[in-house]
């Protein structure tokens, strides 16, 4: 588990309408909740609540503080504001250090720089970025690292068997050969990426067509209103 994430939170009595006042004010309404704990209204700080929304994502364990006591809790939803990205909302699900429970976690590749491909030129291309974990909440990862130092031909990959799954860490739906990094020639990467880029342009000309045409379709009212005309 990583270094203990704490943050302070104040009781909020501003529902509904008044919520859009302590927004102005530079507070972020939120709840805290669980299977063990009443739902509580509670407001934080904009600037602490991007700050541990980037320490802790959904998947680190936050120790909550509230009239003095502690309550540890995840992230389980974050809403933002779209014009300026301010936070707008924030959910807590409330849990206790033992309890068991599923999150995703982010998965981190190291040592790419050190690898024999990377220093070769080649381009070591990660294709999954997270994994969801079952673990104690006292048990859960900050990240899952793949180590890609071994790393020296093109076309070469690392799985799931090649990530650093801590004891008492859980893999759901694990699955030994999914691919988690693969290693390409610059140019064959290019290739793939204009053929991909080709296929998505055909399938919204296709799809515009279809539009079109569609549009060009009398719509049976139209047609019995030019039948009546007639």
């Amino acid at each position: 588990m990583p270094d203990k994430i704490t943050l302070g939170v104040e009781k909020r009595t501003a529902t509904g309408k008044q919520v859009a006042k302590i927004r102005h004010e530079g507070q972020v309404p939120a709840v805290v909740y669980g299977s063990a704990v009443e739902p509580q209204n509670v407001q934080l700080p904009q600037n602490a609540a991007r700050k541990v929304v980037r320490e802790a994502g959904r998947h680190t364990p936050v120790e909550l503080t509230l009239d003095g006591k502690k309550q540890i809790a995840l992230i389980k939803s974050i809403d933002y504001a779209p014009a300026r990205h301010d936070i707008t909302h924030i959910s807590f699900q409330a849990v206790r250090a033992d309890e068991v429970v599923t999150t995703e976690v982010p998965l981190e590749l190291v040592g790419v720089e050190e690898s024999e491909a990377a220093k070769a030129g080649l381009i070591i291309l990660p294709t999954l970025e997270s994994v969801e974990v079952r673990a104690k909440t006292a048990d859960l990862p900050s990240e899952i690292i793949i180590d890609a130092t071994q790393l020296s031909e093109p076309e070469e990959k690392l799985t799931m068997l090649d990530a650093q799954i801590p004891d008492g860490v859980e893999v759901v739906d694990f699955d030994p050969e999914q691919v988690i990094a693969t290693v390409w020639e610059p140019a064959a990467l290019e290739a793939k990426n204009a053929a991909a880029d080709k296929a998505a342009d055909e399938a919204r000309a296709a799809e515009a067509e279809g539009t079109e045409a569609a549009e060009n379709v009398p719509s049976e009212q139209e047609e019995k209103s030019e039948e009546k005309a007639e």
